[in-house]
């Protein structure tokens, strides 16, 4: 069934997430756990606050389009406990990841230095909240959707295939953050987010685009 606002919706989705991946891969890598030690990456964190907060505040956005996008997925599956438990883990996903999200931005900023311990006891905590419980839940209520999806449309087989392996390689990411191997973890990330937030665009336009978006 064509529904346009759904396809544009997603397009706007697409976009929170795309402005949220530039951040990350630019003024946020330095305050990130991936290279420099905890007190240079701090002090780079408050030199540059506005930009850091501005940043976890896209995640925020992106989080909350992941679980938009989840809902409008779920409409094209019939009632039943595969579409209730897809969305419910989606939506779960995000307690975690809003409260990493928030320790990173409004916590971790203001604690001194000095305190290594805690800070460091913050960064471990967060980036398991975000990276391992977060977006495991992401990806595994993703997963159930599109396996749904897969089992009661067949003929979407091809267009389904690749948003399966963008959850897996999200859920790659959740075993990397839990291994603490960040490097290992940036690749995954990097990969799922540039696949799944092509698919969710692909997907979009197979399901709701109106034949004249499709012409376009």
């Amino acid at each position: 069934m064509a529904k346009p606002h759904y396809f544009y919706a997603t397009l706007l989705i697409a976009l929170l997430i795309f402005i949220a991946c530039l951040m990350m891969n630019g003024p946020m890598r330095p305050g990130l756990p991936v290279g420099d030690d905890l007190a240079t990456r701090l002090a780079y964190i408050n030199s540059n606050l506005m930009l850091w907060q501005l940043g976890w505040l896209s995640w925020m956005l992106a989080a909350l389009s992941l679980l938009a996008f989840a809902v409008m997925l779920s409409t094209e599956l019939q009632a039943g406990a595969a579409r209730q438990y897809g969305v419910l883990l989606v939506a779960l996903g995000m307690a975690p990841d809003l409260m990493a999200e928030t320790l990173y931005a409004f916590v971790m900023p203001h604690i001194a230095v000095e305190q290594l311990a805690l800070l460091q006891f913050i960064d471990v905590l967060a980036m398991h909240l975000t990276g391992f419980l977060g977006n495991g839940l992401y990806n595994i209520g993703g997963m159930l959707l599109t396996l749904a999806l897969l089992k009661q449309q067949p003929a979407l087989k091809l267009w389904l295939y690749p948003g399966l392996v963008a959850w897996l390689l999200g859920l790659g990411l959740s075993v990397a953050i839990a291994l603490q191997m960040l490097k290992l973890a940036e690749y995954f990330t990097a990969a799922s987010m540039v696949l799944s937030t092509g698919w969710f665009v692909l997907i979009a336009w197979k399901l709701w685009g109106t034949t004249h978006v499709r012409r376009a």
